[in-house]
């Protein structure tokens, strides 16, 4: 069968995912290397389906979600889960969907797949899968850019051709047989991140396939699928409540009024998060739920993504000034519940005016602020602005590591485009090396993974100087030496220096202190050119 196969049964209710199946789990890397294989011809696993009726049910893949009629020969997924929404949320996509795994592009330049962040408009040389699949809109795509050279429309026409005839081998498994079914799925050569063989038996033996959860457990295991880090239920319970409406402190169990009502309700959440996330990365620079400075961002955040869509224009500009000043002056100075309370309850009517009213209930004095440069551990928000100002700095690796998943990564390679980033950061421990034992401040740390020698010999037998400048270093800085050149105040002393300047630098970048809030500069000239002002 082919893709577009799948994308038309999925569409019609008849694929589905079990509850026992695991959460989207891919990340872009996975997406783009599956669409490659697809172009080449290469193989990519076979999918293995069990046949089995379905009931009328509320239907989720990827960021496809709608109600599926019953069906008698519906396929429930046992392994080639990420494969299939893989595909099937990249061939459906859009220009407003927003998880970026799915926005998958092929580019006509360097020839290859890629994908694009929501926030960012496409490269115009950037093909789309889900134009490229369909010859009559490819052909109108290709019209639309007469200026492509006779290379670059035979390359989407190979893209095109390969979308619509790659054929992908698939099982079909009737009956409960769960010997039949294990042998087969363990004499299958799978492709990716692959089920263990006690899955297949809990597929078989679990509650009723076509349940679909809503509950804080299954909400939580969605969004960790963004690749964010892992929200707390605290944090979840929170955004399903703000994004109701009313008081986000009241009662959850007696939430609501039925199953219907309690499944559009986590629906709207899941949304609304996968919106806070994308914000929070793209346009706050917050890479990681780890250096969110306060939680009270993201039901707040999820408020206004539910009311008014992903933030935009004026409205994201000052959400992010209202994240990075909440972070430096205290988001909750009347304690959590209270600032939750009052900060969703000014979320309302019109976006700017909302983030106007949540710019107007934080407390002044940030113009004053200056890094504190003794706080390390990533349970203090005053640690997480000064690893965030580490970041601004592009830091790169000063010696090749590997990843987790034995991944090599090369000296110069920059920390925050890898895995490397989330390694660190999803492993609980702190994220900054330290490379003076007589000094506990950032001004003696490197955000950095793990080296297998003395950071400090690392440092001195590094010669590249934009290496030692991506982490506030200069080469007239290091000296021969032991590491006792690094402790006070020789050495130590000038980083300082080099680092509060990078942290605070980033922060003003961020919060803009000393420029106007409200609404866009242009709109005033807007008013002053109609009749009510006019001179």
């Amino acid at each position: 069968m082919t893709a577009l196969d799948l994308v038309e049964w999925a569409l019609s209710g008849r694929i589905r995912v079990p509850q026992f199946q695991r959460s989207y789990v891919w990340d872009t890397a996975d997406s783009e290397r599956l669409f490659d294989s697809v172009l080449r011809g290469y193989p990519i696993g076979n999918l293995l389906m069990w046949r089995k009726p379905a009931a009328a049910a509320e239907v989720t893949l990827g960021e496809l979600r709608f109600r599926a009629p019953d069906r008698s020969d519906a396929l429930w997924v046992v392994d080639g889960q990420q494969r299939l929404t893989t595909l099937v949320g990249a061939l459906t996509a859009s220009e407003e969907t927003v998880d970026r795994r799915f926005r998958i592009f092929y580019d006509l330049n360097e020839a290859k797949f890629v994908s694009g962040p929501h926030s960012h408009k496409p490269r115009d040389y950037w093909l789309p899968v889900w134009i490229a699949k369909d010859n009559r809109s490819l052909i109108a795509w290709q019209r639309a850019r007469p200026w492509l050279s006779e290379k670059q429309y035979d390359l989407c026409d190979a893209v095109g051709t390969a979308l619509r005839t790659y054929e992908i081998p698939m099982y079909e498994m009737e009956g409960d047989d769960e010997k039949a079914l294990t042998e087969i799925f363990d004499r299958m050569n799978t492709f990716g991140k692959s089920l263990k063989r006690a899955e297949i038996f809990r597929a078989l033996n679990s509650a009723p396939l076509d349940v679909q959860p809503s509950d804080l457990d299954a909400l939580r295991e969605r969004v960790a699928a963004l690749d964010f880090g892992d929200f707390t239920a605290q944090t979840l319970m929170q955004s399903v409540m703000a994004t109701r409406g009313g008081k986000v402190d009241r009662d959850f169990r007696n939430e609501f009024a039925d199953d219907e009502d309690r499944h559009k309700a986590f629906a709207l959440t899941e949304k609304s998060l996968r919106l806070v996330v994308d914000f929070l990365r793209t346009e706050a620079g917050i890479p990681h739920l780890r250096l969110l400075p306060y939680a009270l961002f993201v039901p707040v955040l999820a408020r206004y993504a539910a009311l008014f869509g992903r933030p935009e224009g004026r409205g994201a500009e000052l959400l992010r000034r209202w994240v990075w000043r909440g972070s430096v002056v205290g988001a909750a100075p009347q304690g959590n519940t209270v600032a939750l309370r009052r900060n969703a309850g000014a979320v309302h009517g019109e976006p700017v005016a909302s983030a106007n009213r949540l710019l107007a209930l934080l407390p002044p004095g940030g113009e004053q602020w200056q890094p504190d440069l003794s706080q390390t551990a990533l349970n203090r928000a005053q640690a997480k602005i000064n690893v965030l100002g580490l970041l601004s700095v592009k830091p790169v690796l000063l010696a090749a590591v590997e990843g987790v998943d034995g991944s090599h990564y090369p000296a110069g390679t920059r920390i925050d485009q890898t895995r490397l980033l989330h390694e660190m950061l999803d492993s609980g421990h702190t994220p900054l090396l330290g490379f003076a034992p007589g000094d506990r401040t950032v001004a003696s740390r490197l955000l950095h993974p793990p080296l297998e020698r003395p950071a400090w010999e690392v440092l001195q037998e590094t010669t590249e100087d934009e290496a030692l400048a991506s982490h506030c270093i200069t080469s007239g800085m290091l000296h021969q030496g032991g590491p006792e050149y690094f402790e006070p105040p020789v050495f130590l002393f000038e980083r300082a220096e080099q680092v509060s300047t990078a942290i605070a630098a980033h922060v003003q970048r961020m919060a803009l202190w000393g420029f106007p809030d409200g609404e866009e500069p242009d709109a005033w000239f807007d008013d002053f050119s109609g009749g009510t002002h006019a001179a």
